[in-house]
């Protein structure tokens, strides 16, 4: 127990540290985990409304509050792939239709240009505390909608997209992170971890 606990606080003073670097904020090598908050707008792929002579199509994007999960690995100074996934819940609109779980996973690629800028640079621009990028996703997944009595469906969802973020390190290994864009997310905010 003791070990543990020993092994806890050094990972606790190594994550929260607030000495100066001069690494960059993205580097070559690179594994961030990002955790956020955010709304997403995944497309369903379903002709129960279709049928019902409800809707004019057999697919549907309703907006759902998303926790995201996401990890990146650099492969290259400026450049990252990694994966994306989570779980989103939407509450009903009326007596018919109740609401949803998703569960999404994707791949992205994000180019963190910011560091190509500060490369060229002249002069300090903080590349070691700001990460600018922008990137594209790609995924699918399983909504499971459900109905009135219960009525339970699974749907199958797809998304696809383009989106920016910035990460602000507030300390060597834990930033903010903001993202805007279409795909995995509209809006997305949380923390990123370097790992």
């Amino acid at each position: 127990m003791k070990t543990i606990l020993s092994f806890l606080t050094l990972i606790t003073l190594l994550t929260f540290t607030t000495e100066q670097t001069q690494a960059q904020a993205w580097e070559r090598h690179a594994t961030v985990l990002s955790i956020g908050f955010g709304l997403s707008d995944f497309f369903h792929v379903d002709d129960y409304y279709y049928r019902n002579g409800n809707r004019n199509y057999g697919y549907y994007n309703p907006r759902t509050g998303q926790f995201n999960l996401q990890m990146e690995f650099g492969i290259h100074n400026y450049v990252g792939l990694g994966f994306t996934t989570g779980v989103g819940l939407r509450r009903g609109w009326n007596n018919d239709y109740q609401g949803e779980v998703n569960i999404p996973f994707g791949i992205l690629c994000n180019f963190h240009f910011y560091q190509l800028i500060d490369d060229k640079a002249s002069k300090d621009i903080h590349a070691d505390k700001l990460d600018i990028y922008a990137g594209i996703s790609a995924g699918g997944g399983i909504a499971v909608t459900t109905y009135n009595n219960d009525y339970r469906r699974n749907v199958p969802i797809a998304f696809g997209g383009p989106h920016v973020g910035i990460r602000w390190y507030f300390t060597e290994k834990v930033a903010l992170n903001a993202e805007v864009g279409y795909g995995k997310s509209l809006v997305n905010l949380g923390f990123a971890f370097k790992l």
